[in-house]
Parts: structure tokens; sequence; C-alpha cells
């Protein structure tokens, strides 16, 4: 396997990227090649061009992408164009699928998912790139997780040029799709697929049960508003700042016995309903949770150990659009130390998905890492580019850090209250 990455500025750059891909393929045979494109800023024109200029030169390639809330290349974060990430495999096969899937449609087009893949011959992975925002996800993450097949699955969620946005769209062949799943096969008997994660949020304050919730809209934690634990715990108020007062402080559940992120989108300042990411199963317990800067490096230090160690030929990190604004211009420190591995490329997107024991589990904020090779463990093959510096005005990196600190002083003051009103009562 040989994995080379291209981060594109315009449409005009492909055909210099594809020369050099196709001076490697005909000095070497291969068996399958796999074109990923994550893209912030390209239009659907913009992603067309580049479509049909790959099929120009490979009418037999699998293409599958996504647009994000940045690219990844290299192990940097790339913004102004479209990473196109190039695997040419010696003797694996690699096929993608389109599924446009309307809602209501989301089991059905689980099922038909679940059916390609265990009647892919040989498949030892699959990968799900999905408009999670536009479909129920869960229910179709729920039919996929019965495969006959013991396989890794990984994947996330198309994401937009701002993380609040809800019109995303995955892509394949030759379609762009507002509303679907891309799936790709990964199959051969020499052929290695590793997926780990990390998160790095921990629990704040007391378990809270979930009380009252229909399908992504969370109305009661503890027979309270959920909006209401949110402005009285940590002072963030039911307007059109929710979002971007609460990214530090995602709700963290039990999914299955792990632990598993949930992001609010909005606050419904009717009714102090939240609406989540993805599902959460009514009873289920959950805290507030805040970002630890050193637990989420100590996670981070311990995945990158984990994909040395699987010592792959190619790396692909899917990390949540969360944690790009969490580091803001530190991000490329979190991605960066990847790129000394092996060729690092990926995206910021809206969900993160991977199978955990038996289950597949839809995450939120949370970066998952996926190694690749054909063959014994590869020599490293470092790039050396991940740690790009990102400039950011003073303001803005003083603005975040008190914010935190003013919201969590909020906290305290707000619990020990409760405790001596506890205490006197007694």
């Amino acid at each position: 396997m040989k994995q080379f990455n291209f981060e594109l500025t315009a449409v005009t750059d492909v055909q210099k990227a594809l020369t050099d891909i196709y001076a490697y393929t005909q000095r070497q045979p291969y068996s399958a090649i796999l074109f990923h494109l994550y893209t912030m800023k390209f239009n659907d024109e913009d992603i067309k061009a580049v479509q049909s200029e790959i099929l120009e030169m490979y009418p037999k390639a699998a293409i599958a992408g996504t647009s994000s809330n940045g690219d990844i290349c290299d192990g940097h974060l790339a913004e102004d164009g479209l990473v196109m990430a190039v695997s040419v495999f010696d003797t694996s096969d690699v096929k993608a699928y389109l599924f446009e899937c309307k809602p209501g449609e989301e089991s059905e087009i689980g099922a038909r998912i679940r059916r390609t893949i265990d009647t892919t011959d040989k498949v030892c992975a699959a990968e799900i790139l999905l408009t999670l925002k536009s479909i129920n996800s869960t229910a179709i993450l729920d039919e996929v997780e019965k495969l006959e097949k013991k396989i890794k699955i990984f994947g996330a969620g198309s994401a937009g040029c701002e993380i609040e946005n809800t019109e995303t769209k995955v892509i394949d062949r030759d379609k762009i799709c507002s509303s679907g799943v891309v799936l790709i096969t990964y199959a051969g008997d020499d052929l290695h697929v590793d997926v780990h994660h990390a998160t790095g949020w921990k629990p704040l304050g007391k378990d809270l049960e979930v009380t009252k919730i229909v399908g992504k809209k969370l109305y009661e934690l503890d027979g309270v508003p959920a909006g209401k634990i949110y402005s009285k715990y940590l002072d963030i108020q039911a307007d059109e700042n929710f979002f971007a007062n609460m990214l530090e402080f995602p709700l963290l559940s039990k999914q299955h016995g792990y632990d598993v992120l949930r992001l609010p989108f909005s606050c419904d300042t009717k009714d102090d309903s939240i609406n989540l990411a993805a599902n959460i199963r009514q009873g289920t317990t959950v805290n507030l949770s805040y970002g630890d800067p050193d637990v989420i490096k100590s996670d981070v230090e311990d995945l990158v150990w984990n994909v040395r160690s699987f010592a792959p030929q190619a790396v692909f990190l899917y990390s949540c659009g969360v944690r790009r604004l969490y580091w803001k211009y530190l991000i490329n420190k979190e991605t960066g130390p990847f790129s000394f591995i092996a060729p690092v490329s990926g995206f910021y997107s809206s969900g993160e998905i991977m199978n955990m024991g038996d289950y597949i589990i839809e995450h939120h904020v949370t970066l998952i890492a996926i190694g690749m090779r054909e063959g014994g463990q590869a020599l490293s093959q470092p790039t050396g580019i991940g740690d790009k510096a990102i400039e950011v005005p003073e303001e803005q990196k003083i603005h975040g850090q008190i914010s935190m600190v003013r919201r969590l002083a909020n906290f305290i003051n707000v619990t020990a209250a409760e405790l001596r009103e506890a205490n006197s009562d007694r």
C-alpha cells in the first residue's frame, strides 16, 4: 500500500497531483486505487471537476468523500480548498458505494449497507461517511450492527464550514449527496486495519438521569428542563450563543458500558429543551463534562503510541470539529505527531463512528485514528510538517481562557451553595 496526500487550493492543482500518482502506478502494479476527498471550501462545481479529472485518468477508481469543518493533510489543518488522499493498494480490493437516504428510510438503508458488507468476499473493514445532520444515524447504525461478519467499522459524519451548519454532503464517483451514506469496503487477506480513539473530557458534578427525551430532543434531566441545567450550573443561557458557549461542556454518557460524549447543538427558548447531535436512551445516566487540557493531551499521546505500535502505511484522522474549536490555534499540536508515523489525512467532522465490542457507537468531541497497511509492520514514513503554526490574534487566546474559567467558577459557586443548603436542612 502506498499513500499520497495532496492539499489542493484550486481545481487547477488536480492535474499535477494526478501526474505524480500516475508516475507511481505506471511503475508499480496495483489492485485498487481509492481517492478520499475532504473539502471545507470547494463548491459542487469544483468537486465535480475533481471527480471528472480523476475518472478520466483512473476510470475504475473508487472515490469517497465529504464536506468538512476543516481538512487534515500530513497532520496539519488545511483550510483553503480540498484534501485529496490517494491510497494505492497492492493486493486488496476496495469499493465505494453511495446510498441516498430520505428521512424515514434509514433502517432500510442500514440493512442494505449490512448486506453489502456481508456479501463482500474477504472483507476486513468498512468505512461509513454519512450526512448525520439530515438523517437518523442511529437507525442506520443499529441495522449495520447486525453484521454477520466481525470486522472493523469506522467513519464519521459530514460537516460544514461552520460546525453548526446543517447542510452537509457526501461524495462518490460522480455524485454529490446532501442526504445519504457513502460506504467503503476494504477486502483482502493481507490488509490490516487498526482503529483507536481519544477523548479527554472529564465528568463535572453529580450524575443526572435522562428523564425525558424524544429522538434527539432532550427535554429533562432529573425532571428539570435540560436547558436550565446549563443555565444554572454553567451560566449558559438559551439564546443564539448557546452552541458557542457550551462547546467545552458536552454531556458525558454511558453507551453499552463505554464513555461517550453527546454534543448539544441548540436550546429552545420556549421549553428549555436541547437539540442533541445524537440520541441518548431515556433512563441513561449522564454528567456535564469539561475539557481538561492535560487529560486531552495524555489521551492523544496514548493514541499516538497505539498507532505507532501498529506501524501503518497510512493514517486517517477523523476528529470532531469541536476539538478544533477547543484548541483553536494549537490544534496542529494534537494531529501533528501522527505525521511522524506515516502519511496522514482526514477531516473535522460532526460525529465519529467506530465499533467497540459488539456495538457500533457514534461519538462526538472525539478523535478517531485509523491505521492501515498491507503486509507486516511498516517502517515509519514521516512527513514532518504536522505541527504547522496557526496565527491567531492574542485577544482570541485570552477570551477562550477567561470564558472557561468563568463558567467553572460559576459551577463551583452553585454547587457550594447547594451543599450549604443541604447541610442546613439536616
